[in-house]
């Protein structure tokens, strides 16, 4: 026998009651790291193909110098809504259901990227703050001031083209 007391002896919802408050707390914190995000007033989607900075090559995606040749049919933007980051550059490409266009895929407020495009609204939205950007490049509301950097596309049957 040993002259050592013995240990505590936890009851089953002690225990729980407990891991469930370090669960809640670790959750909190994980939601609070990563900033503010304002309300979504609509469906969004994100990048079908080679979204983010994957710095993986892209299906369709052609970048040669400061020029960038996009098959519209194979990076997955032939359909109205439909957007594509480009992981090597700082451009989205939106296809705007009237044609598309090619803008900076930093937000002008704390660079923070652009990664969703709300199909309802025809707005990006920053996630890092709520600024959302109108495909031309305008700020919709703040707390951006500044436009987004537009770069002039051309397009020739399904590829287009754009310089950055």
């Amino acid at each position: 026998m040993s002259d050592s007391p013995l240990p505590d002896v936890v009851d089953r919802r002690a225990f729980v009651g407990t891991t469930a408050a370090y669960f809640v707390a670790a959750a909190l914190a994980a939601a609070c790291s990563g900033g503010t995000t304002a309300p979504s007033s609509g469906p969004t989607t994100t990048p079908p193909t080679g979204g983010g900075n994957t710095g993986t090559a892209q299906a369709g995606v052609t970048i040669s110098g400061s020029s960038v040749s996009i098959n519209t049919t194979l990076a997955g933007i032939a359909t109205a809504g439909q957007f594509v980051i480009l992981s090597a550059t700082d451009a989205i490409v939106i296809n705007t259901g009237t044609g598309f266009v090619a803008l900076s895929k930093t937000c002008t407020h704390s660079s923070c990227g652009l990664s969703r495009f709300n199909n309802t609204t025809s707005l990006l939205e920053c996630d890092c703050h709520g600024s959302r950007f109108r495909t031309n490049g305008q700020v919709a509301t703040g707390p951006a001031a500044t436009p987004l950097r537009s770069y002039p596309v051309t397009v020739n049957g399904s590829v287009l083209t754009f310089s950055v």
